[in-house]
């Protein structure tokens, strides 16, 4: 079905304070096969709207008197669009996803003074914190010679690392970069942020770099991260000069977004052994195709952008929703307001 319609209650809420009065139809922009719509939460009185075609959406009358939407990739934006300029009082978009990279078109057509945009802040950084650190390990303590070694049958006591008094960089240091850094610091690392703002709170690190030292930043690392968003100032934000910059021994762990890194840089600088291996989660085009270089590398840890993708990723999702939810029906701030929403992050 193109269109369909979910009716579904929660336990009664008691609010601190008086609720505005508000359309009960929240409009959700996805694939019908998506599996967080079989996750959809219970709100008392909440009719979840869903379809993925604009001329559908458009001609539904409950669209009119809709102020709350909901977008998940990979829903067509341009229902949402269509869906969003048929309303007559549209307030609020939410991308069920931390990267709103999609919506970058939406945000600079549609999104007017007093109209927010939220996203999934926090609700993917543990587990993506988590694939952080197993990236630092798998390298600091030779987890594939310790797998060759097995399969070989070799009595190899070789010297064993620590992450203990490593450096660690982060490249953007959002909620995904301050979650891993905490973990970071449990292991005794030293934390280096290098970040757009640096007058922001920089919970964790050791210290801070501004994006045109990021060269200085680079060559103390032993470890890089990079969580940087999809942008026009962030594509190839990495790239030859900066793996120059890298010590030798040093890793690059891709979290963000892939086009962030230069994928011909990198492959030049792992087959060079100019940099000692990456951990990549996310890549410029995905899936990656067969062709791509990057799998030819041993010293590579790659995974399909599935290093957030728990079993609880949809509750997860749902979660943050909720939230800017119960702030909307409150007249409250958001709770995940994206702040620059044209820019894409």
């Amino acid at each position: 079905k193109a269109l369909t319609r979910a009716k579904l209650r929660i336990s009664r809420f008691a609010p601190m304070k008086p609720q505005r009065l508000l359309s009960t139809t929240v409009a959700i922009i996805a694939e019908e096969s998506n599996p967080a719509l079989r996750f959809i939460p219970q709100c008392e009185g909440v009719e979840f709207l869903v379809g993925n075609n604009g001329d559908v959406l458009a001609k539904d009358p409950k669209i009119l008197d809709t102020e709350a939407f909901i977008y998940i990739v990979p829903g067509s934006v341009e229902a949402l669009s269509a869906a969003w300029k048929t309303a007559r009082n549209p307030k609020w978009v939410h991308s069920f996803y931390t990267g709103i990279d999609a919506l970058s078109g939406f945000s600079q057509e549609s999104l007017m003074k007093g109209q927010t945009l939220t996203n999934a802040k926090g609700a993917y950084s543990p587990s993506l914190a988590e694939w952080v650190m197993t990236s630092c390990l798998y390298f600091n303590k030779q987890i594939q010679r310790c797998q060759a070694n097995r399969e070989q049958k070799v009595w190899d006591k070789f010297v064993m690392d620590t992450l203990y008094g490593k450096t660690i960089g982060f490249v953007g240091y959002g909620h995904i970069a301050q979650t891993s850094a905490k973990l970071a610091k449990a292991f005794g690392m030293r934390v280096l942020a290098l970040r757009k703002n640096d007058n922001k709170e920089t919970p964790f690190a050791d210290m801070v770099f501004k994006m045109e030292e990021r060269s200085k930043m680079l060559s103390e690392c032993d470890f890089v991260v990079c969580s940087l968003p999809a942008t026009p100032s962030t594509a190839n934000f990495l790239g030859q000069d900066e793996f120059r910059a890298m010590p030798s021994n040093s890793v690059l762990i891709s979290i963000g977004r892939g086009v962030a890194i230069d994928e011909i840089a990198l492959d030049q600088a792992l087959e060079q052994k100019s940099i000692a291996g990456a951990a990549l989660d996310v890549f410029r085009e995905e899936p990656l195709p067969a062709n791509s270089p990057l799998w030819r590398h041993d010293n590579v840890l790659l995974t399909a952008h599935n290093a957030d993708f728990t079993g609880d990723y949809c509750m997860r999702g749902w979660d943050v929703w909720k939230a800017n939810w119960e702030a909307f029906k409150a007249g409250n701030a958001f709770v995940t307001p994206v702040a620059h929403p044209s820019e894409g992050y």
